[in-house]
C-alpha cells in the first residue's frame, strides 16, 4: 500500500498573529504583553511626577509676585520738626506713626517701586518741652478740626541700595499739598525701617509761624522747617 503523498496530508494552520497556539490543546491564547522593566517603570514614574512640576512652574510664572505688607511698630518710631525763632531755634516730636504699606518687587533695582502707603500721625502727639509752645503750634495747626497729619505715597522711585525718591500729598491743617523727599529703608529682624527727610515751609499749608504774645511781638518764627522721620514697621 503506497503512502499518502505530501500533497494530501492536512496541512498545520497557523495562528493568527498576535496569538500563540497551545501545544497541548491546540487552542489559541492572545499573547501575553512584555513585562516592563525597572528601567521602563523609572522612566514612567519621572514622567508622571514631571508633569505637576511643569504645571506648577507655569503656574508660578503666570501668577503675579505677592506684595509685602507692613503695619506701623508701636515703638521705635518717631517725627521731629526742626524750625528757627528770631530767639533760638525750636524743635517738637511725636512718636506715635501709624499706618501701613505694600511693596512688591526688587528694592534695589533703579526704577518705579510697585508700592503703597498711608501714613497718619495724631496733631496732637506732636510736642515740645513746654506746654505753652504747644499750645500755640496746635492752634496754628488748627488741630481741634484737624486732629491728624496724613501722608499718601503716590510713587515710589528706586534709586539703589535702598535709596528710594517719594512722591505724596501730604495733609496737614486740612490742607493737602504734594511733595517730594528721599527716602532710606533698612531691613529689621521683623520688618522694615523707614527713614526720610522733608524740608518745607509752614505757609505751604496756610499755617502762621507762631508769634508768641510777648516781648510786643519782638519773637517771631520762621517760615521754614525740616521734618525728619524714622518708621518703624513690622511685615505682617
Amino acid at each position: 500500500m503506497r503512502p499518502p503523498s505530501s500533497a494530501s496530508r492536512p496541512t498545520r494552520r497557523s495562528a493568527p498573529a498576535g496569538r500563540s497556539r497551545s501545544r497541548t490543546s491546540g487552542l489559541n491564547w492572545p499573547d501575553r504583553p512584555a513585562r516592563p522593566t525597572p528601567i521602563m517603570q523609572h522612566a514612567k514614574l519621572m514622567k508622571l511626577i514631571r508633569i505637576p512640576t511643569l504645571l506648577a512652574a507655569g503656574l508660578a510664572l503666570a501668577m503675579p509676585a505677592l506684595a509685602d505688607t507692613y503695619t506701623a511698630q508701636p515703638r521705635g518710631s518717631s517725627l521731629k520738626i526742626d524750625g528757627t525763632s528770631t530767639v533760638h531755634d525750636w524743635s517738637v516730636e511725636s512718636r506715635l506713626i501709624a499706618g501701613s504699606m505694600e511693596l512688591k518687587g526688587d528694592l534695589n533695582k533703579p526704577g518705579k517701586v510697585d508700592a503703597t502707603a498711608d501714613i497718619t500721625i495724631s496733631s496732637r502727639s506732636i510736642k515740645s518741652d513746654k506746654k505753652a509752645m504747644d499750645d500755640i503750634m496746635h492752634a496754628a495747626m488748627k488741630a481741634e478740626e484737624n486732629p491728624r497729619v496724613k501722608f499718601v505715597l503716590k510713587e515710589l522711585v528706586a534709586k539703589g541700595d535702598m535709596k528710594f525718591d517719594a512722591t505724596g500729598d501730604l495733609t496737614m491743617a486740612g490742607v493737602t499739598k504734594e511733595v517730594k523727599f528721599p527716602v532710606t529703608m533698612e531691613k529689621t529682624d521683623d520688618g522694615m525701617l523707614v527713614k526720610g527727610v522733608l524740608d518745607t515751609k509752614m505757609s505751604d499749608f496756610k499755617i502762621d509761624p507762631p508769634a508768641p504774645k510777648i516781648a510786643l511781638g519782638a519773637i517771631s518764627t520762621g517760615d521754614e522747617v525740616k521734618v525728619t522721620f524714622e518708621w518703624n514697621t513690622r511685615k505682617r
